[in-house]
């Protein structure tokens, strides 16, 4: 098989088998992101897509799911992810794809191009929205707007191609917490996502936005501040979703299908803000302090 650089999943994917389809990121301009560089965009050869295409049936016969790697396969035309399916169900047939887009991904895809390629195998696709917040999307440089969140995730919507969505937490930075969060659920309740990951961001000092927090110019978010972010974006969600925060970056977890479980966990969140002392701040500031990958 063959990997260059990082290879990232969400982690409902860790049984699923990693074909890289790219290599980095189109945007690779995130200021909260490291994950990508010195590795530059581009499409893996598919003489190479096909050898380990062959090596997976040989090893993994019966494979019914691929994970396509790489910062943001979907980005490529229709034309050439219709070309990579047709491949993987050359050697796995009936196998679904699923794979990493960017928002801007389906700028180049029309409706029914989406239609197309959820018919030829693709589906859960995992989106960084990250955030509706326009002057958040802004300071971290994610290259498009909360109007583009719409715009492009209902063509996905109208094509019936199922996709997920990352929520990023805490990168409004300090004081910002409920209104960012208020901003962000009026963007979530125009699309039709069925799942979110709410995560948080550990901010790296090798990253563009840990040189402006070294320089003064960007206040974290408390770690207090972070779970009343997370409670107020589930009060405020309206279309159905299951959200979960079992992740490394959370200093809280739990998973809940909104809007059926949405007072038991509001309910749950009030415990722990109530419940939040300066030691627990202390302490889960100095873990998150301590982590180098995510």
């Amino acid at each position: 098989m063959h990997y260059t650089g990082p290879v990232i999943r969400p982690p409902y994917e860790a049984g699923s088998v990693m074909l890289e389809v790219t290599v980095g990121c189109t945007h690779d301009s995130c200021t909260f992101c490291t994950y990508y560089k010195g590795h530059p965009f581009h499409p893996a050869p598919l003489e190479q897509v096909r050898a380990d295409l062959a090596e997976i049936a040989r090893f993994r016969p019966g494979t019914d799911h691929i994970w396509a790697a790489g910062g943001d396969p979907f980005s490529m035309s229709t034309r050439r992810l219709l070309e990579l399916a047709a491949l993987v169900h050359e050697y796995l047939p009936g196998a679904t794809i699923s794979t990493y887009a960017r928002v801007d991904s389906m700028r180049n895809k029309s409706a029914d191009d989406l239609r197309a390629l959820c018919d030829a195998g693709y589906t859960d696709i995992m989106i960084g929205i990250e955030s509706g917040d326009d002057e958040v999307l802004a300071h971290v440089n994610k290259g498009y707007t909360a109007a583009d969140v719409v715009e492009q995730c209902g063509k996905l919507d109208e094509a019936g191609l199922p996709y997920n969505c990352i929520y990023l937490g805490g990168i409004a930075g300090a004081g910002r917490a409920e209104e960012t969060a208020a901003r962000s659920a009026e963007v979530f309740n125009q699309i039709r996502p069925r799942f979110m990951y709410l995560t948080t961001v550990t901010i790296f000092p090798d990253s563009e936005l840990g040189a402006e927090v070294a320089r003064g110019d960007f206040a974290p978010m408390s770690e207090l501040e972070r779970f009343r972010e997370f409670r107020a974006l589930v009060a405020a969600l309206e279309n159905p979703i299951v959200v979960d925060t079992r992740l490394v970056t959370n200093s809280i977890g739990f998973v809940a299908e909104l809007p059926a479980d949405r007072e038991e966990c509001l309910a749950a969140l009030d415990e722990a803000i109530a419940g939040f002392s300066e030691d627990d701040e202390r302490r889960l500031s100095r873990r998150r302090a301590m982590m180098r990958t995510i």
